[in-house]
């Protein structure tokens, strides 16, 4: 559990947010254009005029009361269990970069199935990466078949959980999860859906919703507010836009499957009005993030944010420090479900190199987030006492045992500087190449059944992917 944490708000301020959003959800309300779920929320006492909707505070609490707390995302084994409640933190990759840092030569290029296969198997090897997002929009795929295709390629390369940026029409969702199914696990497999902000939820995003409900697929729900564009250009603004998203979709989703599991988007975007460029890691964004975080912790859901970014354009000194320290806020926030570790580009581009340095960073907020306990506190008095002024705790049991329950890191260098300069005097770039090239060549993590993986392929070719490499 997470031990250690920042707040931006206390239980008065998430109040005050709330009551701005419910005000919000019932003047202007929101544009819903899926019909079924006007109808939906018209017989539960919604006002609906044409294709506006304004929602009460009852309808919100109803909702609020009856999503799940906790529910569990298990893997296709291998891997412990992902248990889904506020409290916990845990982290994956990002999905559908247009672009991809190719390892051998160092090129920006469109990325191909083939990465989605190869970060997965990359991933499946990182121990502190725990679910699994695309991190590639193969541009060999037809757009109707990519979300087949990517998950195709994900159950053949990893058993850790997916989630999945879907775009597909809502009824392809029962074949992801027959998927999923046949590699071991059904429910392993999650849906990632969102709003059009400000306050609109289109036919497809709702559909996915309602696919998601019925089939009792965990779905995370998101709005991504833009400040001065979808949203007022103030921090309140932009998280009273996206809890109104958030909330409005929520409604919808527990009306038509009450108790269905969902996890609360807490994202944001951000704009430099001086550049006219999107941005993923300015300050503004991640505090909104965080009092979002606590928005979801303030009605007891869990919560899906991200850190492990850079909108720097290379793998340099700005990708590093952004990295860091959009990873280190994101968990110290509190947030359930981290993700998008790997993006460089604002989200245009991943590799294996960001990858790698994201599991490493996973590694040491995890340590941090562990506090300091003092469950063996007696013991301590009694083991100063025992060597007692002026001694040394080196060889003593305790610190032989204790030592090993320190962080210690793969690729971040702590050597002396003669021993850094006898092994070539390696940046981190370096060391990440190597590791990345080291994690590349190694065995498979798992390996499918010829049966299962030939069926795999058969639905990734249906859908006019390439074949699965054997």
């Amino acid at each position: 559990m997470n031990d250690s944490r920042l707040t931006t708000w206390d239980e008065a301020s998430c109040r005050r947010i709330h009551e701005a959003t419910l005000a919000v959800l019932a003047d202007p309300g929101v544009e819903l254009l899926h019909e079924g779920a006007r109808d939906v929320l018209r017989e539960a006492g919604a006002h609906v005029e044409g294709t506006r909707v304004r929602l009460d505070a009852a309808l919100v609490e109803r909702a609020l009361e009856s999503a799940p707390r906790s529910f569990v995302v298990p893997s296709r084994g291998g891997h412990e269990d992902m248990v889904i409640e506020d409290g916990r933190v845990y982290y994956g990759t990002g999905g559908d970069c247009l672009y991809v840092h190719d390892l051998d030569t160092g090129e920006r290029r469109r990325a191909r199935l083939s990465d989605v296969t190869a970060f997965a198997a990359v991933t499946e090897h990182l121990s502190d990466l725990d679910y699994v997002m695309s991190m590639a929009l193969p541009a060999d795929v037809p757009e109707t078949g990519i979300d087949v295709a990517v998950v195709g390629a994900l159950l053949a390369a990893t058993r850790k959980p997916l989630l999945i940026c879907a775009t597909c029409p809502p009824e392809t969702l029962a074949e992801l999860r027959d998927m999923a199914e046949l590699a071991g696990a059904a429910d392993s497999l999650m849906i990632y859906a969102m709003a059009s902000p400000p306050l609109k939820l289109d036919e497809n995003a709702v559909g996915r919703l309602f696919k998601c409900a019925e089939l009792g697929i965990p779905l995370i729900w998101s709005g991504g507010p833009g400040p001065g564009i979808s949203a007022p250009c103030s921090r309140a603004g932009m998280v009273v836009t996206l809890m109104a998203d958030t909330l409005a979709g929520l409604v919808l989703h527990q009306l038509h499957r009450p108790g269905a599991p969902i996890v609360l988007g807490s994202l944001h975007t951000g704009l430099n009005m001086r550049t006219s460029a999107m941005t993923y890691c300015s300050p503004e964004i991640m505090a909104q993030q965080q009092a979002s975080v606590e928005m979801a912790r303030f009605y007891g859901l869990p919560s899906f944010t991200y850190g492990g970014v850079s909108d720097s354009k290379a793998l340099d000194g700005q990708w590093t420090a952004e990295a860091a320290m959009t990873l280190a806020l994101a968990a110290v926030s509190g947030g359930t479900m981290l993700h998008d570790i790997g993006y460089v580009e604002s989200s245009f581009q991943g590799s294996f190199e960001s990858i790698i340095l994201g599991d490493e960073l996973a590694r040491y907020v995890r340590a941090y987030l562990r506090g300091v306990p003092l469950d063996d506190l007696d013991f301590v008095v009694e083991e100063i006492r025992a060597v007692g002024p002026g001694g040394t705790h080196l060889t003593r049991p305790y610190t032989r045992k204790q030592h090993r329950t320190f962080w210690q890191p793969t690729v971040i260098d702590e050597w002396m500087h003669d021993h850094w300069a006898e092994e070539g005097e390696k940046t981190l770039l370096d060391r990440l190449r190597e590791r990345a090239r080291e994690l590349r060549e190694l065995p498979p993590g798992f390996t499918l059944s010829d049966e299962v993986l030939g069926k795999l392929d058969d639905a990734v070719q249906a859908a006019g992917g390439p074949a699965l490499a054997k």
